[in-house]
């Protein structure tokens, strides 16, 4: 473990600094051009938690903005689960490929306008070959048009807590208007396997088989590393090699998430080394949260298949005003870095397109949030609606923000089982200071979960957002 945070600090203690700078300039409001990035290690992150209780095991530049390259399927493959879910759609219901998704750059299948694809099969085949025509099928026929399902992708994120996160399209290729952070990656991740979990079982798919042709699986921590159970790899350019992965051992569950990797190689050893250094430091009293129910049986290629009356709903989305993300330091933007792509794209690649390079202006620290497990799953939880927020504390130590908010949490999970709980940061004096606050209230909720934290000695204000 030791070696290999050695190299990574060496690797990245120049972007560092410059990320660091970012920030100092964005505290005072100062707009600023972001430099192009011009290598994948200026855009590392990595993140380790804990999926029993929510506890933050390893964070690096976790809250950054980033590109989620082929990461962006993770939430594409939740929609089609929640459509499945909701009987919208089901597992055999063929999908109509349209001119635009033939057109889509590699990686891809290479299915043709007028045929289809099974539900099943674009699941596997999103997995596995990281097909990013499959994916504008899957949104076109999902959400009627690519824009209509990633403004979808950007509501559903915001609803499950990825506050740094925005969608442009389904398959992560290059977009200076879609970015994610490793925090929230993590925090999808556990969400897919909550809600989903006799879906999660397909992250595991080791091989898709379409029109004769063989794809295995990208994430090779499958079947290498004891407890790796699934996620998902990306890459593109601007984003260097992400990765995405779930580990169990031992009555223990984590999710880690690394960005930026120099290489899928140096990736895949820095993740492995993370998975096994965290996964003895997670909490073993708890319950696992989820338990993969068994998948289909793939079934035999069905390229052709006349669309159905069962087929996709198309279902109207209205357009999304997305409004500006708070996060620290400037949009890691594009510009240059697709000069630098190798003639062949690396086999977990999202597409070769470059991306336009893009004047970001660095904007004030964020709000950050925490995503907690459940342990408090036998409590009722309120449900939560509103603009008002309830602060339980500032602090001049993040953990120890953290840390208050999974004890108010545990001290009242009626009022705040379903509460966002998430930190900002605020200047005072010249200290910084985190505020532990959760979101999601009217103003009467607000006041009744304040009154509920006083009575176990907790300070508490409620506010309007």
């Amino acid at each position: 473990m030791i070696g290999v945070l050695r190299q990574f600090r060496k690797n990245f203690s120049s972007s560092f600094g410059r990320l660091a700078r970012g920030v100092a300039l964005a505290s005072v409001g100062i707009a600023v051009l972001a430099a192009p990035p011009a290598k994948a290690e200026d855009r590392y992150a990595a993140f380790v938690i804990d999926a029993s209780n929510g506890n933050i095991l390893f964070s690096r530049y976790a809250d950054d903005k980033r590109y989620p390259a082929s990461l962006t399927k993770i939430l594409t493959l939740y929609l089609v689960f929640e459509d499945l879910d909701a009987g919208k759609i089901r597992l055999d219901t063929p999908l109509k490929a349209s001119q635009n998704a033939a057109n889509q750059a590699p990686s891809k299948i290479g299915i043709r306008p007028g045929e289809t694809i099974t539900v099943d099969q674009a699941i596997r085949a999103l997995v596995t070959k990281s097909a990013n025509d499959v994916a504008v099928v899957v949104a076109e026929n999902l959400g009627g048009s690519v824009s209509n399902f990633a403004a979808r992708m950007t509501q559903t994120a915001r609803s499950i807590g990825m506050r740094g996160s925005n969608f442009r399209n389904p398959h992560g290729l290059p977009d200076s208007g879609q970015y994610t952070t490793a925090h929230d990656m993590a925090t999808l991740a556990i969400q897919t396997m909550r809600r989903f979990p006799q879906y999660y079982g397909y992250f595991q798919t080791k091989s898709f088989t379409w029109k004769g042709a063989t794809y295995g699986n990208h994430n090779k921590l499958l079947g290498r590393v004891a407890g790796v159970d699934g996620m998902k790899t990306g890459y593109i350019s601007a984003s260097g090699f992400n990765l995405v992965s779930s580990m169990r051992r031992d009555g223990r569950h984590i999710v880690g998430v690394v960005m930026g990797g120099r290489t899928g190689a140096t990736r895949d050893a820095h993740m492995q080394d993370l998975l096994e250094t965290y996964i003895k430091k997670a909490a073993t009293s708890g319950a696992m949260m989820f338990a993969n129910a068994p998948l289909p049986p793939s079934r035999p290629d069905q390229a052709s298949l006349p669309v159905r009356t069962s087929a996709a709903q198309i279902i109207p989305v209205p357009k999304l005003v997305v409004p500006s993300i708070r996060v620290p330091g400037t949009l890691v933007t594009a510009g240059a870095a697709g000069k630098s792509l190798p003639l062949e794209a690396p086999s977990d690649t999202t597409g070769s397109v470059a991306p336009p390079a893009v004047a970001a202006a660095a904007t004030p620290v964020p709000a950050q949030v925490v995503e907690q497990g459940d342990t408090n799953a036998a409590a009722p939880a309120t449900v939560q609606n509103g603009d008002w927020v309830i602060q339980v504390g500032a602090f001049n130590n993040e953990q120890l923000a953290y840390a208050t908010l999974q004890k108010a949490r545990a001290r009242a999970p009626g009022m705040l089982g379903s509460a966002t709980a998430f930190t900002e940061t605020t200047s005072k004096g010249g200290e910084t200071l985190w505020r532990a606050r959760f979101a999601g209230f009217d103003q009467n909720t607000a006041y009744t979960a304040c009154a509920e934290l006083k009575q176990h000695a907790f300070g508490c204000f409620p506010a309007r957002n």
